[in-house]
């Protein structure tokens, strides 16, 4: 039994989902009501926030906190050991290319050896638009 001070709030499953959208029932009590929600979409969420990462990331690279290999491996979805198995770098040695002092000493093979796996030339590396 119901009393004044119970809330329900129901979801109907066939929602309009052409609209992106969900119809609730909501009881306060007295009286019911509806109202359309919108329906959340997590891939769109999950894109957006790794979106706000790499801009962080390509933030953190400008300000010389990070090199541009940490983030075109963001940018590509690879972490260190993915990377360090498509490129054949140990992953130690990735991990210290992230740094920008240890970045500007690299040779043309290494950077070869990302350039492929990026997908860019070697003179894209250090351009770190989204």
């Amino acid at each position: 039994m119901l009393t004044d001070n119970d809330m329900i709030k129901i979801t109907n499953d066939s929602s309009d989902t052409a609209k992106g959208q969900f119809l609730h029932y909501h009881f306060d009590g007295n009286e019911w009501s509806q109202k359309w929600e919108e329906k959340l979409d997590l891939s769109k969420m999950a894109m957006m926030e790794q979106f706000q990462e790499l801009e962080t990331t390509r933030q953190q690279v400008l300000a010389g906190e990070l090199s541009p290999v940490a983030f075109h491996a963001q940018k590509r979805l690879f972490d260190v050991k993915l990377l360090s198995a498509y490129t054949g770098i140990p992953k130690r040695h990735i991990k210290k290319h992230f740094k920008p002092e240890y970045f500007s000493q690299l040779d043309e093979k290494t950077l070869a050896k990302y350039a492929e796996i990026f997908k860019i030339s070697i003179e894209e590396i250090n351009n770190v638009e989204i």
